[in-house]
């Protein structure tokens, strides 16, 4: 979901676009996300894992493996209600769990800004302001679109996972 999925689908952009924002969101209206999902690319395989957790909050793991080579990368991640806004928080790691991408004490925070039936968009907070991304379910499908800023330019990410399990 950052950039570390770049790898997989990547797209530079001209310009970042902006977002019109919409539905105020809550936590109730995420469990669309939940599931186990798969998006598998030419030299990689990835999985995106969301689960309802006690109080209705989303815990989330992915991680993205190279097929050909070694490396990769974990994430984990939460939605929760945080002072009545709906927040996604993530982290990212090296395969082996031996790096984090982020620091001890910052993980990067993302605010949830428009919610529609199956789509929620978060719109990135302190270092990632600017950045967005966005989760749509169609069916078994569940797309994701990042539209990031990776060392000063736009970078956009948009994967597209398939239902594997609950």
């Amino acid at each position: 979901m950052a950039g570390w999925r770049a790898t997989t689908t990547a797209v530079l952009l001209a310009t970042a676009p902006s977002l019109v924002h919409g539905a105020p969101c809550s936590l109730a209206d995420l469990g669309w996300m939940a599931g186990a999902w798969r998006g598998d690319g030419p030299a990689t395989r990835s999985e995106e894992r969301w689960t309802l957790a006690p109080g209705g909050r989303l815990m989330g793991s992915a991680w993205e493996l190279h097929t050909d080579r070694p490396g990769g990368v974990i994430e984990a991640s939460t939605i929760q209600a945080d002072e009545g806004a709906v927040t996604l928080s993530l982290r990212h790691f090296s395969s082996t769990l031996g790096q984090a991408r982020e620091e001890k004490d910052a993980p990067m925070v993302f605010k949830a800004a428009d919610c529609r039936r199956n789509t929620v968009v978060f719109d990135g907070q302190g270092p990632q302001l600017g950045e967005h991304m966005t989760y749509r379910r169609s069916g078994d499908t569940l797309n994701f679109v990042g539209d990031f800023i990776h060392q000063g330019k736009p970078l956009r990410v948009e994967l597209a996972f398939e239902r594997s399990g609950d």
